[in-house]
């Protein structure tokens, strides 16, 4: 290869990694484009310019950098809180039942706990009534928007 072949080569390269770089940088940058959720549930969108709205939304974890990410997130949230009409809080002590996710064949199933409580977790009563909230949600939507696996 000559030295010309070998310039090429070499500036493609670093055009490659210049947009590695960029895709890597902190998102949002100023005048980046990100994506939000609106009280209504709808997404909508704002260039970043680093004011107090921006910040307070990215505090709250709702700053997205595409609209398919803030959309799932809608959906996950509705999910959430479609499964929390059922729950009840943490009991020491007691049994506390909760939907639980096989992963080798994508199978939701119900255990519990008496004494570990973690985080996030969204807890029932009995498993009755787990698997009354399976069935009204839907498995495939649990699956999918909780345990962000598709099938």
């Amino acid at each position: 290869m000559n030295l010309q072949e070998e310039l090429k080569v070499l500036k493609q390269r670093i055009a490659e990694l210049e947009e590695q770089a960029k895709e890597e940088q902190e998102f949002p940058q100023y005048k980046d484009t990100y994506y939000y959720i609106q009280s209504s549930g709808r997404v909508d969108w704002l260039p970043w310019v680093d004011d107090d709205i921006g910040l307070r939304q990215q505090g709250l974890g709702n700053v997205f950098r595409t609209r398919e990410q803030a959309e799932f997130a809608v959906e996950k949230l509705k999910v959430e809180a479609e499964l929390r009409k059922f729950s009840v809080p943490f009991k020491d002590n007691d049994n506390n039942y909760y939907i639980e996710l096989y992963l080798p064949d994508k199978t939701l199933s119900i255990d519990r706990s008496e004494y570990f409580q973690t985080q996030g977790t969204i807890y029932f009563e009995s498993k009755k009534v787990a698997q009354q909230a399976i069935e009204t949600v839907g498995a495939d939507r649990i699956t999918e928007y909780i345990f962000e696996v598709e099938d």
